[in-house]
């Protein structure tokens, strides 16, 4: 597996960008191998609510602790800041996930793009959310967003959310995904990754189940553990021709958009899925 390297200014602007206004992103805190393509692109993921996460997904380097950072106010115009100084055309805002928070950081998200919105109304928004665990309330106030893609990640498949995703649920992501598909205008996406063990009638398995939902759009990557050695190892890893078969049989299914391939992940695609 081998991915270009870029070393260019504008590569060179947004880390020094990212690290003068003090934003935290999941490109560099999940340490995606995409991360040099993306900033030369001017395209980048911000994670917002602090840089603690209250889940124990054990495919993910986030830091991670029973209750996440305190203050977390100053990201609204940190990020309205770097959208201006880099002139960004295409935002991805995501965030680690707060359980221990009153409305779970929704709250937050909404602030964050109403703001946005408002200041730069050419700028186009990708959310990738938690479950916020599925209280529909919350997830009314998101879906009524105006932004142009909504994503929430299944990630793997059933059989592994006990040993990967311990404090997450299957049905439940199903849930958030099929509420954002009724009763959203963004596009709907979802997300998997590939290499933990997972038999092929499964991947269908679970990507039939985002398909049941109502959602259209879906990426398939291989999964790459963080150079932490915590995390649950790689057990496979999927060749070019495998991700295109995946690819073929998704569409067959009736999935409008699939992105399917090694270093594929949900907001590595973001400003071309909405085009």
């Amino acid at each position: 597996m081998k991915i270009r390297l870029v070393d260019s200014e504008n590569v060179k602007s947004m880390i020094h960008s990212l690290s003068q206004l003090s934003i935290s992103t999941i490109c560099i805190s999940g340490s995606c191998p995409n991360r040099p393509l993306c900033f030369s692109s001017k395209r980048v993921s911000v994670l917002i609510l602090g840089q603690t996460c209250t889940r124990t997904c054990r495919f993910c380097g986030v830091r991670k602790a029973v209750e996440g950072d305190k203050d977390f106010s100053y990201e609204i115009e940190a990020i309205s800041n770097l959208v201006e100084r880099l002139g960004l055309e295409f935002l991805v805002i995501t965030s680690v996930t707060r359980d221990d928070l009153p409305d779970y950081g929704a709250g937050h998200f909404i602030e964050i793009v109403n703001i946005l919105k408002q200041r730069y109304p050419y700028l186009k928004i990708e959310l990738l959310i938690p479950d916020f665990l599925s209280d529909e309330k919350i997830l009314h106030n998101i879906a009524s967003l105006k932004v142009e893609i909504i994503g929430h990640n299944m990630e793997t498949i059933e059989r592994l959310y006990p040993i990967i995703r311990p404090l997450s649920d299957y049905k439940r992501s199903l849930n958030v995904i099929r509420f954002l598909a009724e009763h959203s205008s963004a596009m709907v996406k979802s997300s998997i990754m590939l290499g933990l063990g997972e038999e092929f009638s499964e991947i269908m398995g679970v990507l039939r189940d985002i398909y049941n939902t109502g959602c259209r759009a879906i990426c398939v990557g291989q999964y790459l553990p963080p150079k932490n050695g915590l995390n649950y190892p790689v057990l496979k890893y999927y060749n070019e021709k495998e991700f295109l078969y995946i690819r073929e049989r998704a569409l067959e299914m009736g999935f409008t958009f699939v992105w399917s391939g090694p270093f594929v992940r949900s907001s590595f695609v973001g400003g071309d899925s909405g085009d």
